[in-house]
């Protein structure tokens, strides 16, 4: 600590350390009263003020009054400090916040984050867990009890095989994406676990406006009578889409191959790598049509360049597809290990947001259209389609088990998820069930 100086009778004002300081005594002309007040924050936490104290009197005119007055300052001002240190010392630091880094596609398949982020007064009130926005799309807060548990940074990617790329790589901690390419990610010895579900169906079969065929009936007999192989174009060989497209065209007999050049078939399976590319492809006389999932569907009918004839979930079998999952939300296991209850707050969160979509698809479908900068019109065709659910339940069980051995027919898993569903073990590999059951009872 340092004595003030002296400057025409008043001390300046002291300095203890940092966040400390001392006002300068107050003189009256009658009467010398030392006044000063000790205060310091740590933190957010204690504010400690020691109140006024009074000073012998003296005579103002007293020549002496000055040295008096120094070493009465000085030696309170050392007192408080000796009594602050220890209230110092105890002091906990504060914990720095964790940061969870989070990306999605950019379509309506992953809208819980969305509707999650753009309702805050909602959720707030329903269950106490809620994002505060810092940068819209990019930055919030996750606040539960009150209290801020994580800041939030939200990516977007424009396939979910990147997706998983990044999280495999520790580029995200969480990641919304397609379940056969997570079973694919984790099948090769990725750490990724699926953590949660996030919608089943909402996927199709779009065509050209031209062509003769407006339901799958239709589309099978047209296929059959065409002189030339039918292009269908998908976004990626392990989509949910092309793996229920494929095996509906085998239960019809219908004949495919990957690839304009592929011999004696009736369906040329066209590899598009990407979303974003079936539009303009189908706009441009490329292909004759595509499986997708949403909202590429009714865009493609609101900028009038297709027409969708058929959900996926009406291909044969009968029944087959009903409730067959589509994207889960997968974490990277070191991520979820290093903060457990910030992360099982998120997906409590998500989940709760599944659920708000089934319950206000008009209001939801306005918030979607504007994270997406879609036209409302398209959200209100699109998310009706789409199953947004809470749960691992029997058809979603049912679904992961067709991926897998379609999967292991294709030679597409060698690895350990194949060697788990073999043994019986698949659970323990593909899911992080411990923490799944924790959300699921907070909801």
């Amino acid at each position: 600590m340092k004595a003030g100086r002296h400057f025409r009778g008043r001390p300046a004002s002291a300095s203890l350390a940092d966040g400390m300081t001392i006002a300068p005594p107050d003189y009256s002309l009658t009467c010398i009263q030392l006044q000063f007040t000790v205060q310091t924050t740590i933190g957010n936490r204690d504010v400690f003020i020691v109140p006024a104290r009074q000073a012998p009197p003296c005579n103002w005119q007293n020549p002496g009054r000055g040295n008096h007055m120094h070493r009465a300052f000085f030696a309170y001002a050392m007192a408080c400090l000796v009594c602050l240190l220890p209230t110092i010392g105890c002091q906990k630091a504060a914990e720095p916040i964790p940061v969870i880094r989070i990306g999605h596609a950019p379509h309506d398949h992953h809208a819980p984050l969305y509707v999650a982020a753009m309702n805050p007064e909602y959720f707030q009130k329903h269950g106490g867990i809620f994002l505060k926005e810092i940068t819209f799309r990019q930055e919030y807060e996750l606040v539960a009890d009150n209290r801020t548990v994580a800041r939030l940074l939200i990516s977007s990617s424009p396939g979910g095989q990147e997706l998983l790329r990044k999280l495999n790589e520790d580029q995200f901690d969480l990641v919304f994406g397609g379940v056969p390419a997570m079973i694919d990610f984790i099948d090769q010895g990725s750490a990724m676990r699926i953590l949660a579900p996030a919608m089943t169906e909402g996927a199709g079969l779009v065509v050209g406006k031209e062509l003769a065929a407006g339901s799958w009936p239709e589309f099978v007999e047209y296929v059959r009578a065409s002189k030339t192989p039918v292009r269908i174009g998908y976004k990626n060989d392990v989509s949910v889409q092309n793996l229920i497209f494929e095996y509906g065209l085998r239960e019809v007999g219908i004949t495919y191959g990957k690839g304009l050049d592929a011999p004696d078939v009736k369906v040329a399976l066209l590899n598009l790598r990407g979303e974003k590319n079936l539009i303009p492809a189908l706009r441009d006389g490329l292909i004759d049509g595509f499986v997708i999932n949403q909202p590429y569907m009714a865009l493609a009918e609101q900028q009038g360049v297709g027409k969708y004839i058929a959900s996926l979930n009406e291909l044969p079998p009968a029944g087959r597809w009903h409730g067959t999952p589509c994207c889960a939300v997968a974490g990277n296991t070191s991520s979820v290990a290093a903060q457990p209850k910030a992360m099982e707050a998120l997906l409590t969160l998500l989940l709760r947001a599944n659920r708000f979509l089934t319950e206000n698809q008009k209001t939801a479908a306005g918030q979607v259209a504007r994270w997406l900068d879609l036209p409302v019109e398209v959200e209100e065709k699109s998310l009706p389609t789409i199953n947004f659910t809470v749960d691992f339940d029997k058809d979603w069980d049912r679904g992961v088990n067709f991926w897998i051995e379609s999967m292991i027919q294709a030679d597409l898993l060698q690895g350990s998820l194949k060697e788990a569903y073999q043994t019986g073990h698949l659970n323990e590999r593909l899911y992080d069930r411990a923490l799944f059951d924790q959300v699921r009872n907070r909801l």
